[in-house]
């Protein structure tokens, strides 16, 4: 089965057609293979379109065995768990019901039940989609049906969702099956290629178009395309709207500031669970998302930081016995400066600190070290991708200066470094800082002192790409390099 993507396991193989990424095979021949499944080093993803998927039944049984043969599947065990029983998909009824109610504006009008069928989370109605969507993304099952029924509040609500045999399809449903399995699985895709040339892998890259100060500017993405096409990989750009379409690529590389508390974890965390090669990872972003954990995690590993006290409430008042002023005070999980303030007094101290603890349990308190940059190395794999100083904001003490409007002053300059040219102390300190973490794409801010002393100030996870900064030395390789990486995951 080498090629193989996706395997179809159906009791009607003949209304199938067999392709290079594409396997039919019947419940049967799934469950006891005549044949090795796949040889390539890639597990193909498992589409479970059996006739019933009851407990113990044969779809039951081609889903149990993806799961212990490792591979991918719609759905998987606890997904046909999840929908045998209505008490078991209660938890999910307020959301979609929510979802419902602000999209679905059908009068209340005969009937007053009414049931929809999606595909693949799919269906043609917009009104309707959103909810589909959103019940595909939990439950997986390639075919769903869901009764929308007149509540006693006088609110359009979902009374019941369940999975409809594809063997029940009728001849117009089939026919919207199919169409959403191509989708799905990329078959149709191809035909809009001009010259009709399949690209290896799809890339998504997830950006926000709106974003004042985004990880990569549309220049850098526009690179990601292109230099992408030449290397034989669709990349596209997507928004946390695709969510559900994330399963139909390859690789997710996440262009926009990430934090645990919003739709970019989401995104890493599907990824992963569909067997999708992903940069950021879940554990990076957890951990470099949070400056607690990374003082920990760097004393752990030995690794110079500036001083640093991790405070609550009642140990406030001992910063003064243990530093000078001023002092820089930081919430956990603050990005781009922000969530970062100097204080120079101890009355200062106590009104900051009293602030940034009713809205974080535990706050970082950081000697202050005043310096004219920050050496900022990309590092990719636990390799060096770029080096890069970035200076202070003009008459401030941070790279960036929150407090004004214009761009020009609220980021200082930056400078581009060749990696020969860094001393090999920072490289070593910041391929240090980054090990532990894992081996994605970090951005490791470094402060240099005139006395000799080396200490990591944090570790990004989503660092800074952008054409004309990061690039200005290595060019398109810069690019060409992390689209390899997500090749390389996806091979392996």
């Amino acid at each position: 089965m080498s090629g193989v993507k996706y395997v179809i396991v159906t009791d009607k193989p003949k209304l199938f057609e067999q392709s290079s990424h594409i396997k039919i095979l019947s419940p049967a021949d799934f469950i006891d293979p005549k044949e090795p499944l796949f040889e390539d080093k890639r597990k193909p993803k498992i589409i479970n379109l059996s006739g019933r998927y009851g407990y113990l039944s044969k779809g039951y049984y081609v889903s149990l065995l993806a799961e212990a043969r490792g591979m991918p599947c719609i759905p998987d065990v606890s997904n046909i768990i999840a929908l045998e029983w209505k008490r078991n998909y209660d938890f999910a009824l307020p959301e979609l019901n929510a979802l419902l109610e602000k999209n679905y504006k059908k009068p209340f009008e005969e009937p007053l039940a009414r049931t929809y069928t999606s595909f693949f989370g799919r269906h043609e109605d917009p009104q309707v989609e959103t909810v589909s969507r959103r019940i595909f993304d939990l439950f997986r099952f390639p075919i769903v049906s869901f009764e929308i029924k007149l509540q006693p509040s006088e609110k359009w609500g979902i009374s019941k969702i369940e999975t409809p045999s594809f063997n029940s399809l009728t001849t117009i449903q089939l026919k919207k099956f199919h169409n959403a399995l191509n989708t799905f699985t990329g078959s149709s895709w191809a035909k809009l290629q001009r010259n009709k040339k399949q690209e290896r892998y799809w890339i998504a890259v997830l950006h926000d178009p709106k974003e004042e100060n985004p990880p990569s500017n549309k220049a850098a993405l526009k690179k990601f395309i292109a230099i992408g096409k030449k290397m034989g990989l669709w990349v596209e750009l997507i928004t946390k709207a695709d969510f559900s379409s994330l399963l139909e690529f390859d690789a997710l590389l996440i262009r926009e500031t990430t934090a645990i508390n919003n739709h970019t974890y989401r995104f890493a965390s599907k990824a992963e669970k569909e067997d999708i090669a992903c940069v950021d990872d879940t554990n990076s972003i957890i951990r470099c998302c949070n400056k607690v954990y990374l003082k920990e995690l760097m004393e752990a590993h030995n690794i110079p930081i500036p001083k640093t006290m991790v405070l609550e409430k009642r140990t406030v008042a001992d910063v003064e016995k243990e530093m000078r002023f001023p002092i820089v005070l930081k919430v956990p999980d603050g990005s781009f400066s922000k969530g970062v303030i100097k204080v120079k007094t101890k009355e200062e101290l106590l009104e900051k600190a009293a602030a940034m603890l009713q809205k974080s349990e535990v706050i970082l308190c950081q000697e202050f070290i005043p310096s004219e940059y920050d050496w900022r190395i990309g590092v990719l794999n636990n390799k060096p991708l770029y080096a890069s100083k970035y200076y202070m904001a003009k008459n401030h003490w941070q790279i960036y200066n929150n407090d004004v409007k214009s761009k020009k002053l609220r980021e200082g300059d930056d400078k581009s470094i060749a990696l020969s040219k860094v001393p090999k102390k920072i490289i070593e300190v910041a391929l240090a800082a980054t090990r532990p973490i894992g081996n994605g794409l970090y951005g490791v801010d470094i402060k240099q002192l005139e006395d000799g002393r080396i200490v990591v100030i944090e570790v990004n996870d989503n660092p800074n790409i952008d054409h004309g900064v990061e690039d200005r030395i290595a060019g398109d390789a810069l690019y060409k390099k992390i689209l390899e990486h997500l090749v390389r995951q996806i091979e392996s």
